[in-house]
């Protein structure tokens, strides 16, 4: 699941590079409400619900990813999995509220400081650190 999400990360990256501050690419990352299909991949939400959560519907693939990297028994907070996650997931704010905006420099910033955090993410949780791994194309 976080794979499918890194590659709609990666669209998104695309999609900002070429000026766009909406279409798919951002309704498939950011999209907060179920769908009445699944996506391409399967989902029935977007890449960050489901990497993140959502309020109605708590947290996403994310922690619970983390959560198998503990000991059993142990909280996962405090570890450095927990710890480079919830900057990623802060991470995604600032490019919404860009697209929002229609800003697509400030969007490309945005993206590329949590490129910097989806990578140093990646890097703990034991899948490939770099957002230009074919895995993730």
């Amino acid at each position: 699941r976080i794979i499918a999400d890194v590659k709609d990360f990666n669209a998104l990256g695309r999609a900002i590079n070429a000026g766009e501050t909406d279409g798919k690419a951002w309704i498939n990352f950011f999209i907060q409400y179920q769908r009445r299909e699944p996506d391409e991949i399967g989902r029935t939400y977007a890449a960050l619900a489901d990497l993140v959560g959502t309020a109605d519907y708590g947290g996403g693939c994310g922690i619970l990813y983390v959560g198998t990297l503990v000991k059993p028994g142990k909280p996962t907070e405090g570890t450095v999995p927990f710890k480079k996650f919830m900057v990623l997931s802060k991470s995604f704010d600032p490019i919404k509220a860009a697209g929002k905006s229609g800003d697509a420099g400030k969007a490309k910033v945005a993206w590329g400081k949590a490129a910097v955090a989806f990578e140093d993410f990646l890097g703990v949780i034991d899948l490939p650190a770099s957002l230009s791994d074919p895995i993730y194309n």
